[in-house]
């Protein structure tokens, strides 16, 4: 007697949900990265300290928004030197940073960064890319608690 089994399993696939599926995906994560706004992507938040210490560093460096310069911001170096390219900045920072060049790598004082809070992260990279380049110390500044 020969008794022979019939549940033999397909071989075949069928992948035609897999490819709307995958469509689907594709078209949703083009919609979405095309209408991120980058400025609006990567939020700062300025961090704040009720710390009385005073700040160590000798140069400071604010950058504040200004509707007249061609670059909307302008750079105020210690409090009285007003620049508005990131160039004239570099060229100032290295006359303000020259007393300190010969000095130990520990000796060498910080330049401390503030910047207003309209203040996109194009402008802030752009500063942080020439302190880099030109291998000074720099520190955030914060803002006072109220």
């Amino acid at each position: 007697m020969a008794i022979k089994r019939s549940s033999k399993t397909d071989p075949t696939f069928s992948a035609s949900s897999m490819t709307d599926l995958i469509f689907l995906l594709l078209v949703f994560f083009i919609l979405a990265t095309t209408l991120i706004n980058p400025n609006n992507a990567v939020r700062l938040t300025l961090p704040s300290s009720s710390s009385s210490e005073g700040d160590p560093s000798v140069i400071s460096l604010s950058v504040v928004g200004d509707k007249t310069s061609a670059s909307g911001y302008k750079y105020v170096i210690n409090n009285d030197e007003t620049y508005t390219a990131v160039s004239e900045v570099a060229a100032a920072l290295r006359i303000h940073y020259a007393p300190f060049v010969e000095r130990a790598e520990e000796e060498k004082p910080y330049i401390s960064l503030r910047c207003d809070e309209k203040v996109t992260v194009d402008a802030l990279v752009e500063i942080i890319d020439l302190t880099r380049e030109e291998k000074y110390k720099m520190v955030l500044a914060t803002k006072d608690k109220k």
